[in-house]
């Protein structure tokens, strides 16, 4: 991908996510705007399993206050409802409740709706 406009496609098509950053640097640092993507896709490409990478990005949205990135993660991450709340817990063992209360409750809740619509459409399949 090497223009702006298939960089902010890939984005909305491929993960279902619309960042904020991408199209104020779309106009005006497309250089950076391409190698932002450059190391995106070195960690999909990477050695750590997208579970694992998907709850790292989730949990450090978290952190960040990030509520639109932590949500667009945990859903990303695949793990089971318990197992993101696992790592709620971890974070809230170490850097306190209010990672939890204002952005880890919204990132479950995300992943959780996907979760079920996810049980549904296999529920509908197995119908047909």
């Amino acid at each position: 991908m090497n223009d702006s406009e298939s960089i902010l496609d890939y984005y909305r098509d491929e993960l279902k996510w619309n960042p904020p950053f991408a199209e104020v640097l779309s106009k005006y640092s497309p250089d950076a705007l391409k190698g932002y993507l450059g190391m995106r896709q070195s960690i999909q490409q990477g050695h750590l399993p997208k579970k694992t990478s998907e709850l790292i990005f989730t949990i450090l949205d978290s952190l960040d206050d990030e509520v639109s990135g932590a949500k667009t993660h945990a859903v990303a991450t695949g793990l089971t409802m318990e197992g993101l709340a696992e790592a709620f817990v971890i974070v809230t063992i170490v850097k306190g409740i209010n990672v939890l209360c204002k952005t880890g409750v919204e990132a479950i809740k995300a992943a959780e709706k996907r979760f079920n619509e996810m049980n549904l459409d296999t529920r509908e399949k197995s119908n047909l």
